[in-house]
């Protein structure tokens, strides 16, 4: 979606296929390197240990200065804390967030009171994914009608 803006697209992914990247117009660069590059930082991670607070205060260090951070992946990528110092020092000049370390938010959230746009969760809600997703609970009824074993059950979508 960025490339549709004119956006230089970078990603951070020891794990990509650098041909399909290359492919889609995507740079594989270095984490470190994608931070001072980047003016709007999106994550798209799993939660795991190795993950956890990946973007913390060492990260959000080498951000460049006034960039975004956009966050609709797992709550705990982003240490919380760090996040709103780095915001109310400046640093970043925004942030979107839809996850948070701890949900449902704590209504005592400094979160509350930075310079961030927060959202309830609802990545997975498009049009799309809440058709696919009625079409398979009808075809999962269809087949329990039906006696069929879970095992011969196939989904229509």
């Amino acid at each position: 979606m960025a490339a549709a803006f004119d956006m230089t697209v970078l990603a951070a992914d020891p794990a990509a296929d650098a041909a399909v990247a290359r492919d889609l117009g995507v740079g594989l660069v270095p984490l470190p390197e994608l931070l001072a590059a980047s003016d709007v930082i999106s994550l798209h991670v799993p939660l795991l240990p190795a993950t956890r607070h990946l973007i913390d205060a060492r990260a959000l260090a080498a951000v460049r200065p006034g960039a975004v951070l956009v966050n609709t992946s797992r709550g705990g990528l982003v240490d919380e804390a760090a996040l709103v110092d780095a915001l109310d020092s400046g640093l970043l000049s925004g942030a979107g967030l839809d996850v948070f370390e701890e949900e449902p938010l704590a209504a005592g959230s400094p979160l509350l009171r930075a310079d961030v746009t927060l959202t309830p969760h609802c990545g997975g809600q498009t049009v799309e994914a809440m058709r696919r997703v009625g079409l398979q609970a009808a075809d999962s009824v269809v087949a329990c009608a039906r006696g069929l074993p879970a095992d011969q059950r196939s989904s229509i979508v």
